[in-house]
């Protein structure tokens, strides 16, 4: 595919998701708690909408930087990165909510170019496609086109193994150091970007330490940047750690919670919420996104890439150690290859299975869009 054809894709995928969005408005009872949206419908209210609950921070910080009044202590839970490129583009556009979501989309079309480029190096180019496809249809892809790190990150991630299969080591350790300064997961591509690095130079030593090693010390150079950064401002150079609970969601930092466990918790959750509410759609999303994806892993141990399977499992992981699967939904779209996983398990199964599994994703991602953009929790 093409960046021209990716591009109109994405188009057209935003166009969907903005008439799903705008269908809601008289469907659903906004709720304002976390939302830009007002209750008079104005110019703004469709941008408004994709900068809820996270993206309130992430404009915060793109317009005041840390230490804002309002948000003066759960804004060093969101990484620097971000809103450091916003701030960059806003110097032209003069707006910040544009410049983000300008920021987020454009990404996502670049970041898809780039994946489908990565692909390609291990799968046909119909693997490559469909996994896109897989991406967009995720009902929770919206999160790409929202104001939040999803797409940039995306597009780090993947630039960091396709620099990295291409033997570039100096740029795939450039952009896993502002992944890891983006938010916290991206410092295990520094693990991964060390495995691409002994497959790509061979088990020998004398390979091994050429002048490209040095390289491998940039990736945890963003996050130790924030640490000290944190500890400068707060005299807590964890405080993106330890602020967690203030978020609710009933987050665990000071011990750590196992898988079982966790499953344990939703088991009851999913037993004893209120069946009618919307936050039993998202407990409800949450477990079989955390299930799914664990099985993808558990799946994938003998049939994924041993960099991409070292991504994909300390990414998945780190957050369950919290004791909650609380946005899962929106962490794992930047897994991508288990997205390629699932497009590989879809060319083996009959094309029903396929049309099912669309079907099943279009359907609730027209769920999480209206929920989401009408102020109601989702990722």
């Amino acid at each position: 595919m093409s960046l021209k054809q990716i591009f109109k894709t994405v188009v057209f995928w935003r166009i969907i998701t903005l008439v799903i969005a705008l269908l809601a408005i008289p469907i659903i009872t906004m709720r304002r708690d976390f939302s830009l949206v007002d209750n008079t419908f104005n110019l703004f209210h469709p941008l408004n909408m994709w900068a809820n609950f996270d993206g309130l921070h992430y404009l915060g910080l793109a317009e005041y930087g840390y230490g804002v009044p309002m948000h003066t202590d759960k804004n060093y839970a969101f990484f620097p990165v971000f809103p450091a490129i916003i701030r960059f583009v806003n110097q032209i556009i003069h707006n910040n909510l544009i410049s983000g979501l300008l920021v987020s989309n454009l990404a996502f079309v670049v970041a898809l170019y780039f994946l489908y480029k990565l692909l390609c190096l291990d799968f046909k180019s119909h693997t490559a496609r469909l996994t896109l496809m897989v991406l967009l249809f995720f009902p929770t892809s919206f999160f790409f086109g929202s104001y939040y790190t999803e797409s940039i990150f995306l597009l780090f991630s993947v630039l960091v193994f396709y620099l990295a299969r291409r033997g570039n080591f100096f740029l795939a350790g450039i952009f896993a150091m502002i992944a890891s300064a983006t938010r916290i997961t991206g410092v295990f591509l520094w693990p991964a970007l060390v495995i691409e690095f002994v497959l790509f130079y061979g088990k020998d030593i004398k390979k091994l330490l050429n002048a490209n090693a040095v390289w491998l010390l940039l990736p945890p150079l963003g996050l130790l940047s924030y640490i000290k950064y944190q500890y400068l401002k707060t005299g807590n150079g964890l405080y993106f750690i330890s602020s967690q609970p203030a978020f609710g969601a009933s987050r665990t930092v000071d011990k750590i919670i196992l898988i079982h466990q966790v499953l344990f918790r939703y088991t009851k959750m999913l037993i004893f919420v209120d069946h009618t509410s919307p936050l039993f759609f998202a407990v409800l999303l949450e477990f079989l996104t955390g299930i799914g994806f664990l099985g993808l892993i558990i799946y994938g141990l003998n049939k994924l890439r041993s960099s991409y399977l070292v991504y994909v499992a300390l990414s998945f992981f780190l957050p369950t150690f919290t004791g909650t699967f609380s946005s899962m939904p929106r962490y794992v779209l930047v897994l991508f290859p288990l997205f390629a996983l699932i497009a590989v398990v879809m060319e083996k199964l009959p094309p029903r299975f396929t049309k099912v599994y669309f079907t099943i994703s279009a359907i609730l991602a027209i769920i999480t869009i209206a929920l989401f953009t009408r102020g109601y929790f989702i990722g």
